[in-house]
């Protein structure tokens, strides 16, 4: 099953674009289940500066969503998604699914932009702590201009895949690797 996975994931990867050049071996991107995910996203310094600041972002519990799963191109893996948005305000302003192996896991995170860029942003730097990169780590991901950047998180012991799914970056996943 592992291997179907995995094969899958990188007829993905290849589609949209080459990492570097070498053939990556795909590894969970977090040890974490998806509600410990969250969990360490609230936890972050990001998500305490902008409490601090008055503005509260909230999490949906993640919760199984079939209709989410990628048997193409994430075979094996169960999709999982929370809402996210301005605690207090009624529309989500976007969505973070997981993509869960057997063991609870995560293979890929995608970030899903459906509303205000800068919050999304904000949590997208939430997932990337939460992955447990470090601020220079962080911004070799984000200054990449490229559809695809890839840097080293020395707090995982894994190469982190940033991948942009759209031509307006609302959409972005990470994968992890192990070289």
């Amino acid at each position: 099953m592992k291997k179907i996975f995995l094969t899958a994931l990188a007829v993905c990867l290849m589609a949209i674009g080459s990492v570097a050049g070498a053939q990556p071996n795909f590894v969970a991107v977090s040890d974490l289940c998806p509600q410990g995910f969250v969990d360490a996203m609230g936890n972050g310094s990001v998500y305490q500066n902008l409490r601090q600041q008055g503005t509260t972002v909230a999490f949906t519990a993640p919760a199984r969503h079939a209709e989410l799963d990628d048997p193409q191109n994430l075979g094996g893996l169960e999709a999982y998604r929370a809402l996210f948005g301005i605690q207090g305000t009624e529309a989500p302003n976007g969505e973070i699914h997981f993509f869960v192996a057997s063991d609870n896991s995560i293979y890929a995170v995608r970030i899903v932009n459906t509303g205000n860029p800068q919050l999304a942003g904000m949590v997208l730097v939430m997932a990337m702590e939460a992955l447990g990169l470090n601020q220079q780590e962080m911004q070799t991901l984000l200054n990449t201009q490229t559809q695809t950047a890839e840097t080293y998180c020395q707090n995982a012991g894994r190469k982190i895949l940033r991948v942009v799914l759209d031509q307006q970056g609302n959409v972005v996943m990470f994968f992890g690797a192990s070289n």
